[in-house]
């Protein structure tokens, strides 16, 4: 009766944690949350001695992007056995529905992949490719998808366009940083009516329904039609016939010139550790360069133990940011007011603060961690009415300035299985945000979690030419650190929350376990299993 009573009760655990590990029909929980990431969760098999872990933490799988929905449209792809690859596309393509303010197929975008059962890495470059005397920029984010796809992903094409394409004609609830975003645009006379508006012509607000069926039509199409990873013809033609009225030979011809390419990326070795970085005209060359500024300074995890040390460190790691970002060709010269440069009258291809971010770890350990834009929130203020898409304001070539907002990287030890995803989007702040993460990880010791919650800078063009703003977050004003910082730094601002809308998010594999975490956690949804 003993031994009865004993398997019972062990026989009743099992049973109870397997069914909370089991994912749900269709890859979502019940109750709509990410699963696992609602506090603390057994691990597998574990019944009598179950170990516990924190919010974000994942015994497969892991995504985290800017919208709830778009991270639980990656979960459900990663547990049909879809790869990371299969999961990012599906979700930027969601992005581009539900944030049409600062991604979609008329935008650009940049990607970091580790494929970690060859062992290479690869970057994919969807950029502009030439300048243009035209008002709105060409489309490569639906290209550098496409080829992406062709190469790593597992699952079929039109699966992946199939739930956007749905979202768009059935409708999506506007969340708080679409809402924000849209006051902003309307404050500065950009026309959002009808897509964005009630039947009054108001502003639909945080928690409305929303629906683009123009854009269902073209993802449909898409989902049947792109064979290879260039743009459709029928759908360049509508574009172009919006763009540029009666002769639209010039925009659509720009668009079937348009390529995107993988290439190899930038790799810097870093104690036990590779970086892997996408090369100029995109910001990963900063990134690497704060990092080995970073390194020379002798950092260890005494160098953050206790104030005195953490307020002289930090200070350190800011001059050095400070020294490479006042040694890129024109970036001092720019003159920034309400996010447009003085007397050019349209927004800045190198400090664009508009974009959304994708960072997934595959249950076989793959990841992909992008970036798409629009360069300026809602791009050149065009709606196409043909096609419901939003174009974006690069009109310039890429090659003209670095590009802030693209800093994806992804960071692999040398002789172990770890591996770190990371992406950063906010202008000029954003390879800044990302290089503390790796510093955090590199040199602090830190877990990827802990090195997001601490204090993080941030730089950007002041209002005066020549000069930087420098701020922080994560620090209380009367506390000995920030006091020590104020009387080397007078100029430090301490915000709340995160400076210019930066946003970085981690996604990382280490001992069988995936980690996801992102700051500010209003704008980074985590998603699992």
């Amino acid at each position: 009766m003993v031994l009865l009573s004993v398997g019972l009760y062990f026989g009743f655990h099992i049973l109870r944690y397997s069914s909370l590990e089991a994912p749900e029909k269709g890859g979502g929980a019940k109750d709509g949350k990410a699963h696992h990431g609602e506090g603390d969760h057994p691990h597998d098999n574990q019944a009598a001695h179950a170990h516990r872990h924190k919010k974000g933490v994942y015994h497969h799988a892991a995504v985290v992007t800017d919208s709830e929905i778009c991270s639980g449209f990656a979960k459900e792809i990663l547990t049909k056995g879809g790869t990371a690859v299969d999961a990012g596309v599906a979700a930027m393509l969601c992005l581009g529905v539900v944030h049409p303010h600062s991604t979609g197929i008329g935008g650009v975008l940049s990607a970091v992949f580790h494929n970690k059962t060859s062992g290479t890495t690869k970057v994919l470059n969807a950029l502009p490719t030439e300048s243009l005397n035209l008002s709105c920029g060409v489309p490569s984010t639906l290209q550098g998808l496409r080829l992406l796809h062709r190469e790593y992903g597992s699952l079929g094409w039109a699966e992946l366009c199939r739930r956007s394409a749905r979202l768009a004609r059935e409708g999506f609830p506007v969340d708080h940083i679409l809402a924000g975003a849209m006051r902003e645009a309307a404050g500065q006379g950009t026309v959002l009516c009808p897509l964005l508006c009630d039947q009054g012509r108001a502003l639909k607000g945080a928690g409305a329904n929303s629906t683009n069926r123009k854009l269902a039509d073209v993802l449909e199409q898409v989902s049947a039609e792109m064979e290879d990873a260039s743009f459709p013809e029928p759908l360049a033609w509508l574009l172009a016939r919006d763009v540029a009225g009666p002769d639209p030979r010039v925009f659509a011809e720009a668009i079937r010139r348009q390529r995107a390419a993988l290439v190899e990326p930038l790799v810097t070795e870093l104690g036990h550790f590779f970086l892997y970085v996408p090369p100029p005209p995109t910001a990963g060359d900063v990134l690497v360069q704060i990092v080995k500024r970073a390194g020379q300074l002798g950092l260890s995890l005494s160098s953050v133990s206790g104030a005195k040390n953490a307020a002289g460190t930090y200070r350190d790691i800011l001059s050095a940011a400070q020294q490479v970002y006042r040694s890129l060709p024109g970036f001092l010269g720019m003159v920034r007011e309400n996010g447009q440069d003085r007397g050019r009258g349209k927004p800045s291809l190198k400090t664009a603060r508009a974009g959304s971010h994708v960072t997934v770890i595959d249950a076989s350990g793959n990841a992909v961690t992008m970036v798409g834009s629009l360069n300026s929130t809602f791009g050149a203020k065009f709606l196409s009415p043909s096609t419901g898409i939003f174009l974006s304001d690069f009109t310039g070539d890429a090659d003209a300035g670095v590009l802030y907002w693209a800093c994806p990287a992804i960071l692999r030890a040398i002789a172990a299985d770890d591996l770190v995803a990371v992406a950063g989007t906010g202008g000029a702040s954003a390879p800044f945000a990302v290089a503390q993460v790796v510093v955090s990880k590199l040199y602090f010791e830190k877990s990827v979690g802990e090195a997001l919650s601490g204090p993080r800078f941030y730089l950007s063009v002041g209002r005066g030419r020549g000069t930087l703003r420098k701020r922080v977050s994560g620090l209380q004003r009367e506390s000995e650190i920030y006091t020590r910082l104020c009387r080397e730094e007078p100029e430090l601002e301490l915000v709340n929350g995160t400076a210019g809308g930066v946003t970085t998010t981690v996604v990382e594999s280490h001992l069988g376990h995936t980690s996801a975490f992102g700051q500010p956690q209003a704008c980074a949804y985590v998603n699992g299993y």
